[in-house]
């Protein structure tokens, strides 16, 4: 009776490019659920002023990034709502959805419609 033994130092690698796997597709899920929210984040923060000043030279642009992640996180709120999805998987749209809405109700507080 032939037993396979597996070195501790592979049976850990395996175990975290399980881990990596796994959680990959999750992360990934939810800065896709994101990507508009981050857009106005990255101009907020990231550019400073600057980003802050395009905005409000033109509100447009805005008003339409607004819209898109509302609708995104309509689509999502959507998604999680049908049956047969992963628990997993509701939970993080429905995270996204929760801080899309956070995010827009913030933006349109500071700085109108």
């Amino acid at each position: 009776m032939a037993t396979t033994h597996i070195n501790p130092a592979l049976q850990g690698l395996q175990r975290t490019r399980q881990m990596l796997t796994s959680a990959g597709p999750v992360v990934l899920a939810f800065l896709a659920g994101q990507h508009h929210s981050l857009h106005m984040l990255l101009l907020t923060f990231g550019v400073g002023t600057a980003g802050m000043s395009f905005l409000t030279m033109y509100p447009d642009i805005r008003r339409v990034m607004l819209a898109v992640s509302l609708v995104v996180a309509g689509w999502l709120a959507y998604r999680a709502s049908r049956p047969g999805r992963p628990r997993a998987v509701r939970l993080t749209q429905g995270v996204s959805v929760l801080t899309t809405l956070a995010l827009v109700a913030w933006s349109v507080s500071e700085f109108g419609l």
